[in-house]
């Protein structure tokens, strides 16, 4: 499997604090599965820059290879909305995903900018691709999912969280998740773990769920096919997503 969204790389968000839990973290996703991460710390909630996120990538990838943990890593970011969004991620590499088109943009936890549709067309049509975060945690979209059709129907895609199917992140979220995939909204399913002990690099329970509500071919396809093509830059297709009520 794939994790396309992982705050693992140590001190420089919420995420991992050490670089033994960062380990740790690599350890536990490769005991259940995942054979490639891509590692997307914080930007703009942190002050991260592409040199830092270098920088820490590469102290984990050669601590990795003197442990002989066989995990591949990918570099990435999980990035914050804002006014210079398009300039910001052409200029700087390691922001996007494995310097591809697709970049992760994270979610609100409260409500999205109202022209959010058309920002998201303005984005593809510059031929950079968003990955909405989670939008199974954000109270607008547990309100309305509407909105989030409009948003995939306008080209980006969507990643919910393992922790949210399982009900680990509220009963709304959950309820929520489930109603993404079954209206074919979502595309990935990811850890956005943070560590060892709270939201765990671990998708294999996740899967099992998703399984009894899309099919074993597709939510194979969204731990494994689909990110990997992201991580390849490859274009993707889709099956029509259904409308919400």
């Amino acid at each position: 499997m794939v994790d396309l969204h992982a705050h693992i790389l140590c001190g420089i968000d919420d995420g991992a604090k050490t670089l033994e839990e960062s380990i740790k973290m690599c350890r536990m996703a490769y005991d259940d599965g995942i054979r490639s991460i891509v590692l997307t710390p914080h930007v703009g909630k942190f002050p991260n820059t592409s040199e830092i996120i270098k920088d820490k990538y590469l102290e984990l990838k050669s601590n990795l290879a003197v442990l002989d943990i066989p995990v591949k890593l990918f570099t990435g970011a999980d990035v914050e909305l804002e006014p210079d969004l398009i300039n910001k991620l052409k200029s700087s590499k390691f922001l996007s995903i494995n310097n591809s088109r697709y970049f992760l943009l994270d979610t609100p936890s409260t409500l999205l900018p109202p022209n959010m549709i058309d920002y998201v067309a303005v984005l593809v049509s510059s031929g950079l691709i968003p990955v909405i975060t989670h939008p199974e945690r954000c109270l607008q979209m547990q309100g309305d999912l509407n909105f989030l059709y409009g948003i995939v129907k306008a080209g980006a895609l969507v990643q919910i969280t393992a922790a949210s199917i399982l009900g680990k992140m509220g009963q709304d979220a959950k309820d929520t998740a489930i109603k993404i995939l079954e209206f074919g909204l979502a595309h990935i399913i990811a850890t956005d773990c943070h560590g060892v002990d709270r939201r765990r690099p671990r998708l294999s329970e996740a899967v099992l769920v998703a399984k009894s509500i899309v099919g074993e071919s597709n939510v194979l396809e969204m731990v494994t096919t689909i990110p990997q093509d992201i991580i390849n830059n490859r274009p993707l297709k889709f099956r029509e997503p259904k409308k919400p009520n």
